[in-house]
């Protein structure tokens, strides 16, 4: 039977010795945390800001569940989103070699925000309205919660707006067009020119027009359809 003794040397070298299998066992995996691959991950986003909209990019979420266990040896990384936009991406695939050698491919769900000042509409707008300063205000919003934003006001001052938009709504760059110079049916001056020539003849528009579109254009004249180019409210001339 064991003395007390005997006991208490029992445990000692126990504890010794699972103590020593402990250090042993840390020696054969190096451990990445969750925080190290938030590092990796930011360090990923300032090497490619180039490819990045002009804001504060932040990591707003990163699941990542438990440690990774990695064979010790050098590491290195590679990280892939799911799209090549990386604002966009939902998911991030990240490589792990040690030694030059695949050891680990993990996917982390994360998102991604990109905060900047967004041109929003300052109050309810109906479609075909020319849009005016006092049309828009610049307010920070996440450019990943958004399709198209648009963050200079001047890219929509002088537009028309091609559909209706509420209060706050943020502009989508697709929804604002050049405003029509001509409109279908409007009566409208046909210049031909030739050298120092110039010549003017009178005409109906057969569809709207921007500045530079080309339309058709009926001669009052000849009644003929002609394709000119507008280069006025009201003025087209002829594509020689």
């Amino acid at each position: 039977m064991m003395t007390n003794t005997g006991k208490y040397v029992f445990l000692l070298l126990t504890t010794l010795l699972l103590m020593a299998g402990a250090a042993f066992a840390s020696d054969d995996f190096q451990v990445v945390d969750s925080a190290e691959i938030h590092d990796m991950l930011e360090d990923y986003l300032a090497e490619n800001a180039g490819l990045l909209p002009q804001a504060e990019i932040r990591i707003r979420s990163l699941d990542v569940y438990r440690p990774l266990e990695l064979p010790p040896g050098r590491l290195n990384h590679e990280i892939i989103p799911s799209d090549p936009s990386i604002l966009n991406s939902r998911r991030f695939t990240f490589i792990f070699r040690v030694d030059d050698r695949v050891v680990e491919n993990r996917s982390f769900r994360a998102e991604i925000e990109a905060l900047a000042p967004v041109a929003v509409a300052a109050g309810d707008l109906r479609r075909g309205v020319t849009l005016g300063e006092h049309d828009i205000n610049m307010v920070e919003m996440d450019l990943a919660q958004e399709r198209n934003p648009c963050l200079d006001s001047q890219e929509l001052i002088g537009k028309e707006l091609k559909r209706s938009i509420r209060m706050g709504r943020a502009f989508d760059r697709s929804w604002v067009e050049e405003p029509a110079l001509v409109h279908r049916g409007d009566r409208v001056s046909i210049v031909v020119r030739s050298g120092a020539m110039e010549l003017t003849a009178t005409g109906v528009a057969r569809e709207d027009g921007a500045k530079d579109d080309v339309v058709t254009i009926r001669n009052a004249s000849s009644q003929k359809d002609i394709l000119c180019r507008v280069t006025a409210p009201g003025v087209v001339q002829v594509e020689l």
